[in-house]
């Protein structure tokens, strides 16, 4: 059995080792990269032991390449990444804009491609658990003059947080924990999803602070507030960045937030995206 769901002295030794690691210095986190087509042996080394314990590295590249797309898939090579996420806003790649856009009334509902802010959230919550989102690449090519200040929380110390404070850790674990309703203008099916799991044997996390469409199950509604409560007021661990042009920053999928921002005349916020279905470095 997973010492996840099992606590013993493998559970506590795992779980204070990642409490008393955690740390919110970007620089501790942060990996340059001299050439994305041509890691080196170290960036490498790097990278790996950041994320292999953090579930989350950051990187500033020295020399970027003209083509965005090929400077972003190298990037994403670099991590493993691979099986991209292909849907209606991404291209035939996966790769995705994230911009505020005004175009249609569906791009402004949307709130990641508006400049409102996006409470906390797990990537493709929404996805069915044979089609989970296991990591994430967000890549700046130009930030908001005004906020769009990101935040980010390792869901295994939300797991390790909510188990130490409740020691019922299985309620979150059952199969239908919430439903996001059908969707009929994009042809998703009703989903039930847990919020957390194991996928090849690695704790993943499915979550949303939002209100509007994501049922959550009756029977655990305690838990699910007790759950919101410890990941809104555990500033002690935290994340918080505003990716710079030229940065970015790969996840194992961790509990992430947006704030608002404000585009100038001549200056908008700009990132690219790629969501997998494949946990780096693993």
């Amino acid at each position: 059995m997973n010492i996840l769901v099992n606590p013993s002295d493998n559970y506590r030794r795992w779980a204070d080792g990642k409490l008393e690691g955690f740390t919110d210095k970007i620089d501790d986190l942060l990996v340059e990269i001299n050439n994305p087509l041509s890691i080196s042996t170290a960036e490498k080394s790097q990278i790996d032991q950041i994320i292999k314990s953090k579930n989350v590295v950051f990187f500033d590249v020295n020399k970027p390449i003209p083509d965005k797309k090929k400077q972003i898939k190298a990037y994403a090579s670099i991590f493993g990444m691979g099986d991209y996420e292909l849907d209606s806003k991404s291209d035939t790649d996966g790769l995705t804009e994230i911009k505020h856009n005004k175009k249609t009334q569906q791009d402004i509902e949307y709130i990641p491609y508006s400049d409102k802010q996006l409470n906390w959230h797990t990537d493709g919550y929404y996805n069915s658990q044979s089609n989970s989102i296991l990591s994430w690449l967000l890549y700046c090519v130009c930030p908001s003059d005004d906020g769009g200040i990101n935040k980010y929380m390792d869901h295994e110390i939300a797991y390790i947080l909510y188990n130490k404070n409740y020691q019922n850790i299985t309620k979150l674990m059952i199969p239908d924990s919430y439903i996001i309703p059908e969707n009929k203008s994009n042809g998703r099916p009703e989903v039930k999803n847990p919020v957390f799991s194991f996928v090849n044997n690695r704790l993943n996390m499915k979550f949303s602070m939002r209100e509007k469409n994501i049922i959550w199950n009756e029977k655990i509604i305690e838990e699910i507030n007790n759950l919101k409560n410890i990941i809104e007021s555990s500033h002690d661990y935290h994340l918080t960045y505003k990716l710079q042009a030229g940065q970015g920053v790969v996840t194992n999928n961790v509990i992430h937030m947006r704030t608002a921002f404000t585009n100038s005349k001549n200056k908008n916020r700009l990132l690219y995206r790629l969501r997998s279905k494949i946990r780096v470095s693993c």
